[in-house]
């Protein structure tokens, strides 16, 4: 079926209200239709066929306006998430009917971006699954954030009037998507169809944000941090509470042990899985006013299978972040930081704990971070 322009406005309208109502709710909704795609910068392919595919400079950092292409289907995805491995197969079958097609190759592209994901576990999953098309890295979160991902996987189309100007979304979709047909349809009708017809939809003036809560009732929450201040010494005074204008809500105490006293804080972190299929990210850690993590608390912290963190693997991921500073580089190595079959939710804990430095100076501004 080739669809009129007005039914793929209208078709993409309705797949963009599904991914928004089954989206990320911990932060405003994802990049929709009529958004400008954003000029984040991600590793080119390893690989050079796949740099010539796209366009693109070889070994070098690229911006998606850089692929030469009208058209693009960028795959915001995780390697070990089993809906992107499942997506692997109806996607390699849509890249060869696109470069089969003499109208349809060279002018439309494809590519997956790796969420969390370092260049072996890309080479991996590339080689198990026979991928087709290019995979790059988004190891630091980087264009997740851009497009405000949430779980995946997550597609987004995108296209052009002219290869001067940057991509402009057309619709998105949350999850599996195997109508292989359909959807190459799409893709082709937008070969034919102008950026202003998505440029000029309404737009929402603010997007809603409801944030995550972890599992523990309030209560529940005091007793734990009351508790993580009290192992570090003799709690003087009441436990405070702040709520940031950023949003981020912080807990404070003054602490004696021996004859030091020093003001400590604790954050509350909550943060959507990246796979489809997966628990959301809870837990709190402590830190003093250098910046200093002293105390890691699981909330609620899964593995393969949904399954709970048990002991052993919090004592072992307590001691990869507790001593570090919040202000330093806390690029992730999944061979030594990540828990076994918990690689997902260790990468979200650093990328949170990465945010640790403009915690400090938003503390620092709004005069909290010292008495």
């Amino acid at each position: 079926m080739h669809f009129s322009k007005f039914c793929t406005v209208l078709f993409f309208a309705i797949v963009l209200l599904g991914g928004i109502l089954s989206g990320n709710i911990q932060a405003a909704k994802s990049i929709s239709a009529g958004e400008t795609f954003p000029a984040t910068l991600l590793p080119a392919p390893f690989e050079s066929i796949q740099c010539s595919y796209l366009g693109i400079p070889a070994e070098q950092p690229f911006a998606f306006r850089q692929i030469n292409a009208q058209v693009v289907l960028i795959e915001v995805l995780n390697v070990h998430c089993p809906h992107c491995q499942k997506q692997t197969a109806p996607y390699n079958r849509l890249y060869r009917m696109i470069e089969a097609d003499p109208e349809t190759r060279g002018r439309i592209k494809m590519v997956g971006v790796a969420v969390a994901n370092d260049d072996e576990a890309i080479d991996d999953f590339v080689i198990i699954y026979s991928v087709a098309y290019p995979i790059v890295s988004d190891r630091n979160f980087k264009l997740y954030s851009a497009v405000r991902a949430g779980e995946t996987p997550f597609s987004i189309y995108v296209l052009r009037d002219s290869t001067s100007e940057p991509f402009v979304v057309a619709g998105t979709h949350l999850g599996s998507d195997d109508n292989v047909d359909e959807l190459f349809a799409y893709l082709k009708d937008l070969l034919g169809t102008q950026t202003s017809e998505f440029t000029s939809l309404p737009r929402d003036k603010e997007a809603t944000v409801v944030r995550l809560q972890p599992p523990q009732n309030e209560s529940e929450i005091n007793k734990i941090v009351a508790g993580s201040f009290a192992r570090q010494g003799e709690l003087v005074g009441a436990v405070g509470k702040h709520d940031l204008p950023s949003g981020r809500k912080i807990y404070t105490a003054t602490v004696m042990k021996g004859d030091a006293v020093r003001k400590l804080f604790l954050e509350i972190s909550s943060r959507s899985a990246i796979c489809d299929i997966c628990h959301s990210v809870h837990f709190a850690y402590v830190f003093d006013s250098a910046g200093l993590i002293l105390d890691f608390i699981p909330l609620s912290l899964t593995k393969y299978g949904n399954v709970e963190w048990n002991k052993v693997e919090v004592g072992f991921f307590r001691r990869r972040v507790v001593g570090r500073q919040l202000a330093g580089n806390w690029g992730f190595d999944s061979k030594v930081d990540s828990v076994s079959s918990a690689t997902m939710t260790s990468a979200i804990i650093f990328d949170e704990l990465d945010h640790g430095g403009k915690l400090l100076e938003e503390l620092r501004r709004e005069n909290i971070l010292h008495d």
